[in-house]
């Protein structure tokens, strides 16, 4: 299937008539799980409607091209479908986009006639993850509302990219750690390190030590959490000399690969730059683009997005710290190491929004899971948590 041309004769009615049964497939989904597991019926709504976004996005709200690694995946599927592309050799090549359309082409769906049509793969994914979570207790009432209502999660997880693939994961990584599975944690390592390499290297060590630590139940402490970033801090320091080449390569190559001129992006001057980059970068990944930086009609609909999400993420933090505080210090560091470590080498504002979102979808995830959020403002007489009930199941009871 050398040529993909052809569905373009079809138009734009013609080219999402070939995926009405991908959708249907995603409906289907929905509505048999939703019955096994009784899910409340506007849970389900807003899973239904979130099927139909693969159909709006590309060249409708934006052009397909403005994200033009969609393109790459599609072709790399539909060359692994056809058997173009053999699957050692796929593994073998340079780069993640044939690592990464290895698992796309294995999911159980018709072959991808358009860029639009990896969308309801990634719906998929993004369906039996909710499910997953659901199924597992770890969803509470903010987290759940949260998964279905981030407007960054809805967007990704509809389009031809691999972050859907990502996001699941490193989410799983973390649901087995937390159920003290090792094997089964260390099996969902490995396709983060072959579609991801530096997700692994953040969420590597964050499973590692939640199973030494056991946060789920004992939490990490305070205490522990300062030292280990007091350890991070000394570790910044010596690491200069050696990684502040390697940040300053890599920041100039994610800025030229979005079409960034490399002669407009400030590198890293020195020792004391790099640590103070690596403090404060964190944040400023977190929150950008702001309004006034937004260059592009989806960028300043993202920064409106981002205070939104500051705002839940104060109000999720600061229950946290009421409740848990222990189990919070676990999912700051992780959240701030995540932060910092992007925040170090991109600096392009739609690529930071996109690499993010997993992440602020994991901590918030995992905050309220192990510190029990329920919901997002209480009294400040809240007493400190117990072993969570996070179950939204037992909740029901």
């Amino acid at each position: 299937m050398s040529d993909l041309s052809w569905i373009n004769s079809y138009g734009f009615l013609g080219v999402r008539l070939f995926d009405l049964p991908s959708l249907l497939i995603c409906l289907l989904l929905v509505s048999l799980l939703g019955y096994k597991f009784k899910i409340k019926q506007q849970y389900q709504i807003v899973l239904v409607l979130h099927c139909f976004l693969p159909f709006i996005l590309n060249d409708v709200l934006f052009s397909a091209s403005y994200m033009p690694d969609q393109f790459k995946y599609w072709r790399a599927v539909n060359s692994l479908r056809s058997g173009q592309l053999g699957v050692l050799e796929a593994l073998a090549g340079i780069g993640n986009v044939n690592q990464a359309s290895i698992f796309l082409a294995s999911i159980p769906f018709p072959t991808p006639v358009s860029v639009i049509s990896l969308g309801f793969y990634n719906t998929f994914i993004y369906i039996i993850l909710f499910f997953i979570l659901y199924a597992k207790s770890i969803f509470t009432k903010v987290s759940l509302w949260f998964y279905l209502l981030f407007p960054s999660m809805a967007l990704y997880t509809a389009l031809s990219l691999r972050e859907t693939l990502i996001l699941f994961f490193m989410i799983l990584a973390v649901v087995y750690a937390r159920e003290s599975k090792i094997l089964k944690s260390i099996l969902c390592m490995v396709p983060i390190y072959l579609i991801k390499f530096q997700n692994f290297y953040i969420v590597g060590p964050v499973v590692l030590l939640y199973f030494v630590f056991n946060v789920a139940k004992k939490g990490m402490g305070l205490t522990k959490a300062l030292i280990i970033g007091v350890i991070g801090l000394i570790s910044l320091l010596v690491s200069a000399p050696i990684a502040l080449p390697l940040v300053n390569k890599f920041r100039v190559a994610m800025f030229v690969e979005d079409g960034g001129d490399p002669n407009n992006i400030k590198l890293i001057s020195g020792a004391g730059d790099f640590v103070i980059q690596g403090l404060t970068s964190g944040f400023y990944f977190l929150s950008k683009p702001l309004p006034w930086e937004a260059s592009s009609a989806l960028q300043f609909i993202q920064s409106f997005e981002n205070l939104a999400v500051l705002g839940i993420l104060f109000l999720i933090t600061r229950q946290a710290w009421r409740k848990s505080p222990d189990r919070l210090a676990f999912w700051l560091l992780f959240l701030a190491l995540s932060m910092s470590v992007y925040g170090l080498v991109v600096a392009n504002y739609g690529t930071a929004v996109r690499y993010r979102y997993a992440f602020v979808v994991m901590y918030v995830l995992f905050v309220c899971a192990d510190c029990n959020i329920t919901q997002l403002r209480s009294k400040k007489t809240t007493k400190r948590h117990t072993p969570p009930v996070n179950n939204l199941r037992q909740q029901a009871k």
